[in-house]
């Protein structure tokens, strides 16, 4: 095999490295958003779970509060 063959095979190579290290770094930020996500519906469960039957905050209170104008 000649040297420029192999130059080029090389190059290929770590071009299709590159190529499958982005996609599996996209796929781990798809899999944390998702665990977020599990995690934050878990919490708000228990959130519920723990308050139920308490009654809840009034929502122009917290308008006012934060300052939300809408």
């Amino acid at each position: 095999m000649s040297t420029a063959v192999a130059k080029k095979n090389s190059s290929a190579n770590l071009a299709d490295v590159d190529r499958q290290i982005r996609q599996g770094r996209a796929v781990l930020r798809e899999l944390r958003d998702t665990l977020e996500d599990l995690d934050d519906r878990r919490e708000l469960a228990r959130a519920k779970k723990r308050n139920g039957g308490k009654p809840g905050v009034n929502w122009e209170s917290v308008k006012k509060e934060f300052g939300f104008n809408f």
